[in-house]
């Protein structure tokens, strides 16, 4: 079989996050819940320095998988016995055999053993995550245009003397996905110095303004802590998802 239905090969990979690392190297199941427990401890490595991304995503979307298997597994019974898979689409292959084959036996035993490792890392990710987003102060900065679709975010973290400012120009925009509308930020920075003591968010809104033209009447928001956590792995990621959800009925 190819790769694309499961197919068995005989080299042993690394775990990567975004290849088929079900179906690539040795199908058995001890062997992958090995490879998988080598893979999460560089990942909690990430989490205790308070790196939430990508190492975050990675697990979610590495669960999303197993739990859609899982699914399909169960759901498909009477269809007949999973024989392969077809990792692109995330969709079972199924045979007309009277009893499960190999590749089923292999998921299954696989989804058991791997779900309570992934289950464990994405509480751990999601309590850090949830710490985090409890202790950022995000507000809009100034009077809002009635279009908030493209503008600024300013990112602040640190305390008052030692305060490294961030500022990031967005750009909303509807993209389509199988049918679906969904909303997707484009950031770019425009700004990234230390902060003096004195300076204010209004006060760095109107700087933007000033040296950008145009954008006259911009969108502005402001996101703080006081902790001095990693911006682009944690600080950043958190703050644009408060920027969507602030901006996704304008």
């Amino acid at each position: 079989m190819s790769n694309k239905t499961g197919g068995l090969t005989r080299h042993s990979p690394a775990l990567r996050p975004h290849s088929s690392w079900l179906t690539e190297g040795l199908l058995d199941a001890e062997y992958k819940e090995y490879t998988l427990l080598a893979w999460l401890q560089k990942i909690k490595g990430e989490l205790r320095e308070t790196k939430l991304y990508p190492a975050l995503a990675e697990v979610i979307l590495k669960h999303r998988e197993l739990t859609t298997i899982k699914k399909g597994i169960e759901q498909g019974k009477n269809k007949g016995p999973v024989v392969g898979l077809d990792f692109a689409r995330m969709q079972l292959l199924r045979g007309k055999l009277q009893h499960p084959s190999s590749v089923e036996t292999y998921l299954r035993e696989l989804i058991q053993r791997a779900m309570p490792h992934l289950d464990d890392a994405m509480t751990e990710g999601k309590t850090l995550y949830d710490l985090i987003d409890s202790k950022i102060e995000f507000n809009p900065i100034g009077i809002q245009p009635l279009h908030s679709g493209e503008g600024y975010l300013i990112v602040t973290h640190g305390k008052a003397g030692a305060r490294k400012l961030m500022a990031y120009r967005y750009t909303k925009s509807k993209v389509d996905r199988g049918g679906d509308a969904f909303l997707e930020l484009s950031m770019k920075c425009v700004e990234s110095r230390m902060l003096s003591r004195m300076e204010t968010a209004d006060a760095i809104k109107w700087g933007l303004i000033r040296r950008n033209r145009e954008l006259p009447q911009p969108a502005t928001f402001h996101a703080h802590m006081e902790w001095n956590v990693p911006i682009e792995p944690t600080l950043l990621p958190i703050a644009r998802r408060r920027l969507l959800k602030e901006i996704a009925q304008c």
